[in-house]
C-alpha cells in the first residue's frame, strides 16, 4: 500500500496556500492498494464527507471544490481501507503541512486559510525596511528640558549610564529611570536613518504615562512632555514624509495606566477617573471585582488596570469618533498602528479599528503583536480572525526570529526551519505573509549579539547589568549577525531593525536591552554592513517582491531562491563555524551569476561556502534553464 498528499506541491493542491472566499480548489493524492478512498473537511463546526475520483493519471484520485463565501480555517484529511483495515491520512504531528503520513487513528488535519481579499497591502509598506525606536532611549534632542520630567522620575547626567529598575520591595517599580530622549532628537537623527535606507518608524509608546516604556497610557491624547508635544510629533511627521519615511505608532488599547486621566488612582488629573467614583464617564471602561482596589488588570500588574474594549463608549473615543485617538495621531502624521497584546483585543475591536483607519487613510497598514502562527492562534479559548481580510495586515514575525536563531546556533537544522517557513508561507494569506514583520531584535528580548555570542554559558558570578562579550565572544556574534540579518533582509516580508542593533549595542533582558543607542562608539564594521544590506535590499525589487522557494540541503546550509519578472536570485547561508560546505543541484547547471555582496561572478554548480558565510547570487539572464 502506498498513500502521498503534499500540500505544497502543486501536483496534490491547486492553487498553492491560503485562498480567497469562494475560490476552487483542486485536492489530489497518489495511493495504491486501497478502496473506499474519501475527503473530510471541517469549516465553521460542519463536517462533511466527499467521495474522490479516480484521475486519468494512473493510481492519482482528485477533487475539487469550492471553498466556503465567508472567512475562516477549511481544515481536511483524508480516510480509506487497506486489505479490510481503514485509515486515516493527515499531516504530520507537528501541524505544519507539507508531505502527510497515514494514521490508525483521528489524524491532525491540513489547513487552508480562507480570506476575502478586501485590499492589496500598499507598497511603502511591503517593499519598506522598518526600524524601531524606544524613543526615551535614542537621542536627546535640543528641547530636551528637566522641567519636563515628572516629579518622581530619575534621570541619567550621563547617556552612557546603564539603565535600572528602582524597586519597592514587593517588587513593584518605586521610580522609573529615564535618558531623556524626546521626538526632535528623532528628528535630529533623520538622516542617520536614511542612511540605512530606512523607510518605516515604528516608535514604542509615546503618550503620556509615568513609566520610561509608556504601556502604562496616562493620556491618550497628549505626547509625554518628556518627548515633546503634538507640534514636536507632527514636525517629525513632516521631516519623515519629505524623506519618504512613514511612522507607524504603537497602540496601547487592552489596558491604560492605574496613574492615567481615566483611572486616576493617584489624584494626579483634575477629571474624576474610574477608580475614584462609580459616576466617572471612564468607570464603564473598566471591570471592578471590588471596588475600588480590586479590578481586571493586565498580568496581574495592578499599574496597567485592563479596558472593556466592546464598551461602546471605549470603542468611540479609541476610533469611532470623529476626533478618537486613531483619527486624531493619523491626521497628525501616523501612516500606520501596531496594536500592542493583539490577541487580548477582541476581533470586532480590532475590525472596528482597522475600518476607522481605512476612512482616514486607504493606505494605512495595521500590525499586530502576536507570537505564534496568526493564521490560526487561539486566544482564551477562541480561534483569533487575524486574517479574515477585515483586520490585521501583518504581525510580528517572531517565528522567523525564533527559528533563525536557533538555526544560527545549530539548534534547528536547515530543514527544520525551511518547514516552518513553509508553513507560514502556507496558512498566510500573500500579502501577510509578504508584510510580516520580520524581528531579530526588540524591547522584549535579549539584545541579539547577547543572544548570538551565547552570553549566557559564560555569565559565570558576571551580573546581566555589567556582563559584555569578550572580544572572541563578540567576534563569533557578529559573525552570526551579518548571516542572519542577510537572511532577514533577503527573506519576504518586511525587515525590522531594532535600534542599536546596527551600532553593536549589548544587553540581556529588560531594562539592559533598552540601553541608550552609543552615538560616537558605533561599531564601524557592523554599521557599514547594515549600511551595505539595506541598500541591497532597496536596490533589488526581487528581495521586496519576489516569490520564495526554499532548497533541501545539508543540516548547515540554509538554502533559498527568490524570483520575480526581473531577476532570479539564489541565497545560502553556511552556520558551520568551521566546516566549508559545497552545494550542487541539478537545476543549477549550467547556471552562472554574480555573488551580491562580493560582487565577483560565480558558477552555480557547485557553490562554495566558507565556514560562517553566505552567497546571494543574481542569476546571469539566460545562463541557466530555470529563468
Amino acid at each position: 500500500m502506498k498513500f502521498r498528499h503534499h500540500s505544497w506541491e502543486l501536483a496534490f493542491r491547486s492553487p498553492f496556500g491560503a485562498l480567497p472566499i469562494g475560490n476552487a480548489v483542486t485536492l489530489r493524492v497518489y495511493a495504491t492498494e486501497i478502496e473506499k478512498l474519501k475527503l473530510r473537511t471541517f469549516f465553521d463546526n460542519q463536517e462533511v464527507t466527499h467521495p474522490m475520483i479516480k484521475s486519468r493519471d494512473i493510481n492519482y484520485w482528485e477533487i475539487t471544490l469550492d471553498m466556503p463565501t465567508i472567512p475562516g480555517i477549511f481544515w481536511y484529511d483524508f480516510s480509506f481501507e487497506s486489505r479490510g483495515r481503514a485509515y486515516a491520512y493527515g499531516t504530520q504531528h507537528d501541524h505544519l503541512g507539507g508531505e502527510g503520513r497515514i494514521y490508525e487513528t483521528k489524524p491532525p488535519s491540513f489547513q487552508i486559510t480562507v480570506y476575502d481579499p478586501q485590499r492589496q497591502s500598499p507598497a511603502w509598506y511591503t517593499q519598506g525596511i522598518m526600524y524601531q525606536i524606544f524613543p526615551d532611549r535614542f537621542h536627546r534632542g535640543a528641547d530636551f528640558d528637566l522641567n519636563n520630567f515628572h516629579r518622581d522620575a530619575m534621570l541619567h547626567p550621563n547617556w552612557n549610564d546603564t539603565p535600572h529598575y528602582f524597586r519597592e520591595k514587593d517588587g513593584g517599580i518605586k521610580y522609573w529611570d529615564f535618558f531623556g530622549g524626546t521626538l526632535e532628537g528623532i528628528t535630529e537623527k533623520l538622516d542617520y536613518l536614511q542612511s540605512l535606507n530606512i523607510t518605516i518608524l515604528y516608535l514604542n509608546p509615546i503618550f503620556k504615562s509615568r513609566s520610561n516604556h509608556r504601556y502604562d497610557t496616562g493620556d491618550y491624547m497628549t505626547i509625554d512632555p518628556a518627548l515633546g508635544t503634538q507640534e514636536s510629533f507632527e514636525k517629525l511627521a513632516f521631516e519623515c514624509k519629505k524623506r519618504g519615511i512613514a511612522i507607524i505608532l504603537d497602540g496601547v488599547f487592552s489596558h491604560t495606566g492605574d496613574d492615567s486621566l481615566y483611572f486616576n488612582r493617584y489624584g494626579n488629573y483634575p477629571e474624576v477617573g474610574a477608580s475614584q467614583s462609580k459616576e466617572s464617564d471612564y468607570y464603564p471602561w473598566y471591570i471592578f471585582s471590588d471596588y475600588p482596589d480590586t479590578y481586571s488588570c493586565w498580568w496581574g500588574v495592578d499599574a496597567m488596570p485592563n479596558t472593556d474594549e466592546m464598551h461602546p463608549n471605549f470603542q468611540a473615543f479609541i476610533y469611532k469618533s470623529k476626533d478618537s485617538v486613531i483619527r486624531h495621531w493619523m491626521t497628525a502624521g501616523a501612516s500606520g498602528w501596531r496594536l500592542d497584546v493583539a490577541d487580548e483585543l477582541p476581533d470586532p475591536f480590532i475590525k472596528g479599528l482597522k475600518a476607522a483607519m481605512l476612512e482616514e487613510n486607504p493606505d494605512s497598514v495595521l500590525i499586530g503583536e502576536v507570537w505564534e502562527d496568526a493564521s490560526r492562534k487561539v486566544a482564551y479559548d477562541e480561534l483569533r480572525t487575524y486574517f479574515s481580510g477585515y483586520e490585521l495586515d501583518a504581525v510580528m514575525n517572531y517565528p522567523f526570529r525564533e527559528t533563525f536563531i536557533d538555526f544560527i546556533l545549530g539548534d534547528k537544522s536547515s530543514g527544520l526551519a525551511a518547514r516552518i517557513m513553509m508553513s507560514l508561507y502556507e496558512h498566510y494569506p500573500r500579502d501577510q505573509f509578504m508584510g510580516n514583520m520580520n524581528l531579530i531584535g526588540s524591547h522584549d528580548r535579549r539584545r541579539i549579539l547577547n543572544v548570538l555570542g551565547e552570553a549566557y554559558k559564560f555569565l559565570g558570578n558576571h551580573c546581566h547589568k555589567t556582563y559584555r562579550l569578550d572580544d572572541t565572544q563578540y567576534a563569533l556574534a557578529v559573525k552570526r549577525l551579518k548571516l542572519l540579518s542577510l537572511i532577514q533582509f533577503t527573506f519576504p516580508g518586511v525587515p525590522c531593525l531594532y535600534y542599536g542593533d546596527e551600532a553593536g549595542v549589548q544587553g540581556f533582558e529588560d531594562p539592559y536591552n533598552r540601553r541608550t543607542y552609543p552615538w560616537g562608539n558605533e561599531d564601524p564594521d557592523l554599521l557599514a554592513w547594515y549600511r551595505m544590506i539595506t541598500k541591497l535590499r532597496t536596490e533589488h525589487s526581487v528581495f521586496q517582491n519576489g516569490t520564495w522557494k526554499p532548497y533541501e540541503a545539508s543540516d548547515d546550509l540554509f538554502v533559498f531562491e527568490r524570483r520575480n519578472e526581473d531577476a532570479l536570485c539564489f541565497c545560502l547561508f553556511n552556520r558551520n563555524t568551521r566546516a566549508v560546505h559545497l552545494f550542487k543541484h541539478p537545476d543549477f547547471a549550467g547556471c552562472e551569476g554574480l555573488d551580491l555582496i562580493s560582487g565577483e561572478a560565480v558558477a552555480l554548480n557547485p557553490i562554495v561556502l566558507q565556514p560562517l558565510s553566505s552567497v546571494i547570487v543574481m542569476v546571469t539572464p539566460h545562463s541557466c534553464q530555470l529563468i
